[in-house]
């Protein structure tokens, strides 16, 4: 292997955990099916599969465009100071505009990696044109709430606390590598830090996303030496101008540290060769045919379940 080529490598992460545990099938498509499919010549197994790995639905897509408008506009307060809603609000209808007609006409496949694709589009589901539209006007509401945010409102005040806005970080955890990306890390200006998660939909259960803050938490006092009783972390629904505290001390840490570990060794069972990190399809088998959540599973073509009848 040269010295650029990428290595596929089973680093745990919060999404990769709970794809694991929804099903087999859809996590080896995701993380092994699917590698390589970028390349010039892939085979064309692979590249469907990495084609439909990248594909997103209208309401993943929703928090996707609001976190990109809080994390542009964060930075842009932290290097000029304030964040005008309506160049963002401008910006926000442009990019939606843009995602929904490059998947519609297909020119989203030139670049999966970097345009959008809808499932939507890809599958052939119908959708009324006021359905998106509708869409587009939900993501400017719920930028426009962001905007009124108290919490966004306060991180423009003090751009000089912000450590970070959605950057991938990467560190172990015994024997096991993981990455985060925080939506908004903070100095709180007395020796701890306020983590902050934006949250967009309507089926966030806060239960999961305890846990999700939680390794947060461990990376919080791992890497950046913050003490555990100094971290406040908090998700903000800006669907539903919601803020949720959610404690994160030693209990939660520890937590989060036993679920990587239960993770990882999940997963590393069900590999064909730990060391190099291969996965055979046959070893991650899929759900019960009939599973409702076919349905709504990007690799439905992939997995032979395109136009199998799902049960309701």
């Amino acid at each position: 292997m040269s010295g650029n080529e990428l290595r596929n490598e089973l680093v745990w992460s919060h999404s990769r955990g709970r794809a694991f545990v929804e099903c087999l099938r859809a996590y080896w498509f995701t993380y092994y099916g699917s590698w390589g499919g970028w390349e010039t010549g892939a085979p064309a197994a692979v590249r469907q599969a990495y084609v439909e790995k990248k594909l997103t639905r209208r309401a993943m897509w929703t928090g996707t465009v609001v976190h990109g408008v809080a994390e542009e506009g964060l930075r842009l307060g932290r290097a000029r100071g304030g964040d005008d809603v309506e160049d963002a609000v401008r910006f926000a209808r442009w990019k939606a505009v843009t995602d929904i007609t490059d998947s519609a006409n297909g020119a989203w496949l030139e670049r999966p990696a970097r345009r959008t694709g809808f499932a939507e589009h890809y599958y052939g589901d119908a959708v009324d044109p006021a359905v998106w539209a509708a869409a587009i006007d939900e993501i400017e509401r719920q930028v426009r709430n962001l905007h009124r945010s108290r919490i966004y409102t306060r991180l423009l005040e003090v751009p000089e606390r912000i450590r970070e806005v959605e950057e991938l970080r990467r560190f172990p955890v015994g024997d096991a590598e993981v990455y985060v990306s925080l939506d908004v890390l903070v100095d709180d200006g007395r020796g701890g830090v306020v983590i902050i998660d934006w949250k967009t939909g309507d089926a966030h259960d806060d239960a999961t996303i305890a846990a999700q803050l939680g390794v947060y938490g461990l990376y919080a006092t791992q890497e950046l030496g913050v003490p555990e009783d100094r971290i406040v972390a908090m998700h903000v629904n800006v669907r539903h101008e919601k803020e949720v505290r959610h404690p994160v001390g030693r209990a939660e840490i520890e937590a989060a540290r036993q679920e990587i570990a239960h993770g990882v060794r999940a997963m590393r069972a069900r590999l064909d060769d730990v060391a190099e990190n291969l996965a055979s399809f046959d070893r991650h088998p899929p759900l019960p045919a009939g599973d409702a959540r076919c349905r709504g599973c990007n690799f439905r073509r992939s997995c032979g379940r395109e136009g199998t009848p799902v049960a309701p």
